[in-house]
């Protein structure tokens, strides 16, 4: 007589590929980039220091504009269930 199973259970579980988040890409984009400025500064060599600056300021300038976006678009439609 056969043992009949509790469950089934499926023995490979496929994980869901999640989308890049642009508001971690961009942050930790321009932490990265920062940082790296601030080395290369440190070691002396400015013209790449200059560059990447300005790189990390342009990321951190446009992850604050998607977090700005997301709040006006959260308050938005809250005042639109009011």
């Amino acid at each position: 007589m056969p043992i009949q199973p509790i469950n089934n259970i499926s023995t490979t579980i496929k994980k869901k590929k999640t989308p890049l988040n642009p508001v971690n890409v961009t942050g930790y984009g321009a932490l990265g980039f920062g940082t790296i400025s601030a080395i290369l500064a440190y070691k002396k060599k400015f013209k790449p220091h200059k560059y990447l600056g300005y790189l990390a300021g342009l990321l951190a300038f446009v992850h604050t504009g998607i977090i700005e976006f997301y709040h006006y678009k959260k308050s938005k439609s809250a005042r639109e269930i009011k």
